[in-house]
Order: structure tokens, then sequence, then C-alpha cells
């Protein structure tokens, strides 16, 4: 799903992150969704605000110039709302999809979770899917 975004709707190179997982920096952005009902989990998105710039100016085609904060903040936010509504899709459950929450990370790594890391125009982007 990630790879499906990153491919066809932001059609950014990418591949995947096959070295030991990064620890979160504090300055990095994140983005959150919760899926709750029958099943529930959080699926948090983090990426450095180059790379949350350059998504941005990927969705709006545009120049990194024209975009301010509240554009990047916008489609980050989007991005973790498509990948969080393709995984409510995939629970064959009564589930609902919360919006996005944007803004610096405050990580706090979850032994339980799921994390994909990618190499996205030499900016890693991480994907954790936390079953709560």
């Amino acid at each position: 799903m990630v790879q499906d975004v990153l491919t066809t709707m932001l059609e950014l190179p990418h591949q995947s992150f096959d070295g030991s997982p990064e620890p979160i920096a504090p300055n990095q952005l994140m983005a959150a969704v919760r899926i709750s009902g029958s099943w529930q989990a959080t699926l948090q998105i983090y990426a450095c605000e180059k790379l949350a710039r350059r998504i941005a100016c990927a969705m709006f085609a545009q120049a990194a110039d024209v975009l301010d904060d509240e554009d990047v903040l916008d489609a980050f936010g989007e991005v973790v709302n498509v990948i969080g509504g393709n995984v409510k899709g995939m629970i064959d459950q009564d589930c609902t999809l919360s919006l996005p929450c944007v803004g610096t990370a405050q990580p706090d790594p979850t032994p339980t979770s799921l994390t994909i890391m990618y190499d996205v125009c030499g900016n890693l982007l991480t994907v954790e899917l936390i079953q709560a």
C-alpha cells in the first residue's frame, strides 16, 4: 500500500530500506490516523521536513518555494489518510478511520508495532502500524 502511494499517487522514487530500524528523531514530522471499532490500531508515518515538503510538491505539482508549511502538513496528513484507508479496507470488520493528526514527532516505540521503512529520494520514510 505504501509503495502504491509513493509510485502511483506521488510518483516519487523509492526503495525498501533494509537496514536496522533507526530511532525517530524528535524534529521529524509525524502524521497519524486511528482505526477504531471491532479492530483497533494506529497508523503513524514519520519523515524529515525535507521529505514531507518533497511529498507536498509531488502531491500539489508545485515548486517548493510556492508551498507554505500548512500545505506540507496537509499533504503529509493526506498520505497517512490514504494508507490508513487502505488498511481499514482490508479489515473485514466494522471500523472507522479518524481524521489525520499531523505535527512534530513524539516517538513512543511500541514493541508490538509493525515498522516498515523506505528510502524516498534519499530520505527515510517510516511507517508504523500499532495494534491496540
